[in-house]
């Protein structure tokens, strides 16, 4: 045979060509759609048509899904109650700081003193002054006693020459008795004129006696008026005296009192949150522009008066109320919830954020880790609430609808749905809680779990449709 022979034997005889039955593409057509809608086959990856749902968080409060917050929750800042910025009621230097922040301070305790050296000045020359007058009041005093004592001998003399002249008065009448007699005698020689001349004498000598004494009576009633007028003026000199010691006495209680306006004092028991000022800088009522003075010195929060304060919105305040139980955490200390209590409901509304501040008392907590101005968030409580929910001892559940849960050979486990791939995880089911089953390990609230439609997923990973 020759090359040409041979490579003629070799040539395909296409007239000779077995055409495909159209009913073949058909079949293969049908086995290729049957094969894509087929949840186990493309390469070992299913792709199943599922119902999907997220899984939930129950409310250990209410006991229904938070779906929508429904519990109601604010945020906030903890302040203090009572709070008070120390300063000065007068510009000064600031010349002693007793105190620093973080310190524990009681009520009464001075915290810083103003420079008082003027005054201290004032205060002696007043004292001074008061010891001054003081010994004027004394030496008038004396003089005032010793008019006294003299007016009372002057009186006494008026009263001895009263006596005196009372019974010069007696004895003139006695004289005048028996002169009387004398003279009746005489007429019929019974005396003689001898002895009626003695009665006569001794009459004049009595009325005698008794004018001296009266002239003497006039002198010592002139005396006491001048006495009385030497103790009226002493005594006057006294009082005047007096009411100057009284007076610069006043003036000292003054400038102390200013003193006490120097020595800046906790009003109540509490912690210094801020020192505002140092040593040496001025402190004026007023802190100016421009100007190194200083407004405050220090400020003192009640430290057991520490509340929450959190804005709630106008369209839940009628969800609130004072005395209502809450439980409040702290931003700083998030594992940590303390039980709170509604003190009150401020009477004004912010119309920028459409919400009302409310405090919440801490009826518990950490004095060395909760601070003024952390952040908080308070959630109220309904009066059904059980006990415990304010403290945190009630955790809130995660839960996925009852069809989610398969069980295996291996245990319980959910298929979790992440970018249309449907993944097993082995999960803990806790207590059934209505049509809704607790997942106590391997499932997160939001993730999202096939709710129906897991008995056409197998393997361990399987591609889903979402059904409508």
């Amino acid at each position: 045979m020759t090359s040409a022979e041979g490579l003629a034997a070799l040539r395909i005889d296409r007239s000779r060509r077995r055409r495909i039955s159209p009913w073949v593409w058909v079949v293969l057509a049908g086995v290729i759609a049957g094969g894509l809608l087929s949840p186990r086959l493309i390469q070992g990856l299913q792709v199943a048509r599922v119902r999907v749902a997220p899984a939930v968080r129950i409310s250990a409060v209410t006991g229904k899904p938070l779906e929508g917050s429904p519990e109601l929750t604010a945020a906030g800042y903890v302040v203090a109650d009572r709070q008070s910025v120390l300063a000065a009621k007068f510009t000064a230097r600031l010349a002693k700081l007793n105190v620093a922040e973080a310190d524990f301070v009681e009520a009464g305790v001075v915290v810083a003193e103003l420079d008082h050296t003027e005054l201290d000045a004032a205060i002696v020359q007043a004292e001074a002054e008061v010891a001054e007058v003081a010994a004027e009041v004394q030496r008038l005093t004396k003089l005032a006693l010793q008019a006294d004592a003299e007016r009372a001998v002057a009186e006494s003399s008026l009263e001895t020459l009263a006596a005196e002249n009372k019974q010069y008065e007696i004895l003139l009448t006695d004289a005048n008795r028996r002169l009387e007699r004398d003279e009746r005698l005489s007429k019929s020689s019974a005396v003689g004129f001898s002895e009626v001349d003695d009665r006569r004498t001794e009459v004049r000598g009595m009325e005698a006696k008794i004018a001296w004494t009266q002239q003497r009576k006039l002198e010592a009633q002139r005396n006491v008026a001048v006495v009385e007028a030497q103790v009226g003026a002493a005594h006057a000199a006294v009082a005047a005296a007096e009411a100057r010691r009284q007076s610069a006495a006043a003036r000292v209680n003054v400038l102390k009192s200013q003193l006490d306006e120097y020595l800046i004092k906790s009003p109540f028991k509490g912690m210094v949150t801020e020192k505002a000022a140092e040593v040496g800088e001025i402190i004026a009522p007023i802190s100016i522009g421009g100007s190194m003075a200083r407004g405050s010195i220090v400020t003192i929060a009640d430290w057991a008066s520490l509340q929450a304060e959190v804005d709630v919105s106008e369209a839940q305040l009628a969800r609130v109320k004072p005395g209502q139980r809450a439980a409040i955490t702290v931003d700083a200390i998030p594992n940590q919830v303390f039980p709170g209590r509604v003190r009150r409901i401020l009477p004004r509304a912010d119309r920028s954020k459409a919400t009302v501040k409310v405090r919440v008392d801490f009826l518990t907590r950490d004095e060395k880790a909760v601070l003024p101005e952390m952040g908080v968030r308070v959630k109220f409580l309904p009066d059904d609430a059980p006990a415990g929910a304010e403290t945190g001892k009630l955790q809130d559940k995660i839960a996925v609808p009852k069809g989610a849960v398969v069980s295996g050979p291996d245990g319980g486990f959910v298929w979790v749905v992440s970018d249309d791939i449907a993944r097993k995880r082995a999960m803990r089911p806790g207590a059934e809680l209505g049509e809704w089953t607790e997942i106590t390990d391997g499932v997160e609230a939001g993730e999202i779990v096939v709710v129906q439609g897991t008995d056409r997923l197998a393997g361990d990973t399987v591609q889903v449709r979402t059904a409508e």
